[in-house]
């Protein structure tokens, strides 16, 4: 539209403003599908990445309800070592299978009663069964054969 009379102003910021808020619309959509694009990238990249390994073995402690491991690493499917430090975790419940992710992003071990998703930020390692609340020994986990075993490994040692 062309101003040919000040009155015209007034339209044409009218014309301006519903151009702008199209645009803003649009420009929030395309964000909320970059936003679902990558969501789906990242699964679909964790899913048919080559499979990790990992060093880690897992040793259940009955009387304290503890899941513990010593140092070890994760091979990264980029061939990458991811060090993972020596740690436990308490109050677990015994006769239980628990499925362990090492957390990259909170640098930390998660123990998940249901099957976790691998993602960049998660790897998962095994699932492990805790013995009974007098019971103690090896779990499970990758170093258990000597070495490292592929990721993802089921193990039941009671």
């Amino acid at each position: 539209m062309k101003i040919t009379n000040p009155q015209d102003a007034g339209q044409v910021n009218k014309e301006l403003g519903y151009q702008i808020e199209a645009l803003r619309k649009e420009l929030n959509t395309l964000r909320h599908h970059f936003k679902e694009l990558h969501h789906r990238v990242n699964n679909i990249d964790a899913q048919h990445a080559p499979l990790t390994t990992n060093n880690l073995v897992f040793t259940w402690t009955g009387s304290t309800s503890t899941l513990s491991w010593p140092a070890g690493f994760i091979r990264h499917k980029n061939s990458l070592n991811v060090p993972v430090p020596a740690g436990s975790i308490t109050g677990l419940s015994a006769n239980t299978f628990y499925w362990m992710t090492w957390s990259i992003s909170q640098q930390k071990m998660l123990a998940q009663i249901s099957a976790p998703l691998q993602n960049a930020n998660n790897i998962v390692l095994c699932q492990v069964f805790t013995g009974t609340t007098g019971q103690s020994g090896t779990a499970g986990g990758g170093g258990i054969v000597g070495g490292s075993d592929l990721s993802g490994s089921r193990y039941k040692q009671f």
